[in-house]
């Protein structure tokens, strides 16, 4: 039987009086909406760049090894944040593909900081090179002192060293002691003349003098006492609770990094190709166990001058870490005795010790 259809035409006013109830978009059988909270995308995104900032600071501002991986972590959590916040506003390859850049740009920003911050000079120039003289020079020696002042810090400078100390002797006594820049870069406590430096291969020269001279600031540690991190070796922590130090606790003041106890110096390795201008890093307790039954053995130029000035053992270099650390040397003709120490390997000592010796030479005469 055919069906009758019968259409009314009704005038606009009366269409607009007519309201056909609907549901609403959150009650929508089988779909979920397609706009995010704008509260909940908002501080999402917030949260990603506080994370991401925190990632920059943590690469820019820690020389520990990890620190750019810790950083790149923080930023790649920024940035899944940051996508999360907008991707129900993005198609889901878009999404997906903002991902995979941004976290291939958090490791690239994370390590390029890191490679930047090691690399930069830590001291804008050389009088800004801070020094602890032990004890006021010789009168005698007051030019040569203010030249080899000047020697040194030019040495820092050109070599970007964390920390250099010179004694020279004299007369069968030491006429000047001084400790220049840091012996730990990150807390940057100052070289002192009492500041102790391993000494490496030099150990087999000094050591056997330490009881019949009496050289209380010659000796040797176990190399665990003079790593900061004990990176790579059963001493050292469990990575979450370093990441925790080092990401939460450092930056707000709750876990202040603090130099080695007992003067001793924080020792550095190059990032890379030997040369220290070109990036650290920390030397690990491997590095350090260059001698016998793991053990660092350490003195100070003062003691290592009191040893040359008793024995006389002629020109000892010191080498740690496949770098040299150490230098002692006696000029031929003047007899004076220059000991220089630094703690990073590969730092060109014996060239400074003789250019050292030279201006106390001249000075001398």
């Amino acid at each position: 039987m055919p069906v009758s259809r019968h259409f009314i035409r009704i005038s606009a006013a009366a269409h607009g009086l007519v309201r056909t109830p609907r549901p609403g978009l959150g009650h929508t059988a089988g779909m979920t909406t397609t706009v995010m909270n704008p509260v909940k995308g908002f501080t999402l995104f917030a949260l990603g760049l506080a994370i991401a900032a925190m990632g920059i600071y943590v690469a820019d501002a820690d020389d520990a090894p990890g620190a750019a991986v810790i950083g790149m972590l923080l930023m790649v959590v920024g940035v899944v944040l940051g996508v999360r916040a907008a991707r129900n506003r993005l198609p889901k390859w878009a999404g997906r593909t903002a991902l995979a850049v941004g976290v291939v740009a958090a490791a690239f920003a994370a390590f390029l900081t890191h490679g930047v911050v090691v690399t930069a000079p830590l001291f804008p120039q050389s009088q800004a090179v801070p020094s602890v003289v032990d004890s006021a020079p010789s009168p005698q020696y007051t030019a040569a002192v203010e030249r080899a002042r000047e020697l040194v810090r030019a040495a820092v400078l050109e070599q970007n060293l964390p920390g250099v100390s010179v004694a020279v002797g004299a007369g069968g006594t030491i006429v000047w002691a001084e400790g220049f820049g840091w012996r730990d870069v990150e807390t940057r406590t100052p070289v002192t003349p009492n500041a102790r430096f391993n000494i490496g291969t030099a150990a087999s020269a000094v050591t056997a003098a330490v009881a019949p001279l009496g050289l209380t600031n010659t000796g040797a540690d176990s190399a665990a006492e003079w790593s900061p991190e004990h990176i790579g070796e059963p001493e050292e922590d469990f990575p979450l609770f370093t990441i925790i130090r080092h990401v939460i606790f450092r930056p707000i003041g709750l876990a202040p990094a603090q130099p080695l106890p007992g003067d001793r110096a924080t020792f550095y390795v190059p990032g890379s190709d030997d040369i220290p201008g070109r990036g650290r890093r920390l030397m690990y307790m491997r590095d350090l166990a260059c001698c016998a039954n793991g053990m660092a053995f350490y003195s100070t130029p003062s003691d290592l001058v009191r040893f040359a000035l008793a024995t006389n053992p002629g020109g000892v270099n010191g080498e740690l870490a496949g770098g040299m650390v150490m230098s002692l040397m006696t000029g031929r003709d003047s007899g004076i005795v220059i000991a220089v120490t630094s703690n990073m390997a590969h730092a060109n000592t014996s060239a400074l010790g003789l250019k050292i010796g030279d201006a106390f030479a001249k000075q001398a005469r």
